[in-house]
């Protein structure tokens, strides 16, 4: 290794720590902003669902938007991941997310992240929100949720 390999790589080295929470902070933004508007869509759900009026017309409308927000946000195009209908619970409450972590692969070639948190059920205890994220074209995008 010649000098100036040398000392690119002890830059990087001493580096780390900022690029680590630059990285960490821009999947956290990328996550809480799908939460917010799928959240946003998911109370109008709720409260049409709770108004007893017939909403039938309203779920092609909610999945439409739904979509939209998926496409922004997603790289992977399988149909599971896809949006496919509407529910009176609420499940992207940013607020409600709590023990967030965040992995790392730190292969420049194929950057890698993993999001992962705790989320309340509605009839109690927590379960495991975890998402794996890759840069695309110079973007965070979802690529995976596990269960």
């Amino acid at each position: 290794m010649d000098i100036i390999n040398t000392i690119n790589m002890m830059q990087r080295l001493q580096s780390l720590p900022e690029i680590y929470l630059n990285a960490d902070k821009a999947v956290v933004k990328t996550v809480h902003a799908y939460f917010a508007e799928l959240y946003e869509t998911e109370v109008r759900d709720k409260s049409v669902m709770e108004s007893g009026e017939d909403y039938s017309e309203y779920v092609a409308q909610s999945i439409a938007e739904k979509t939209v927000i998926h496409r922004k946000y997603w790289s992977n195009p399988a149909l599971y991941y896809v949006p496919c209908s509407i529910s009176g619970d609420p499940r992207h409450n940013w607020s409600l997310l709590s023990h967030i972590e965040i992995f790392r692969n730190d292969d420049d070639d194929n950057r890698l992240f993993i999001f992962s948190a705790k989320y309340p059920f509605p009839s109690g205890g927590l379960s495991n929100r975890v998402y794996m994220l890759k840069a695309v074209d110079g973007a965070l995008k979802f690529e995976h949720k596990f269960m």
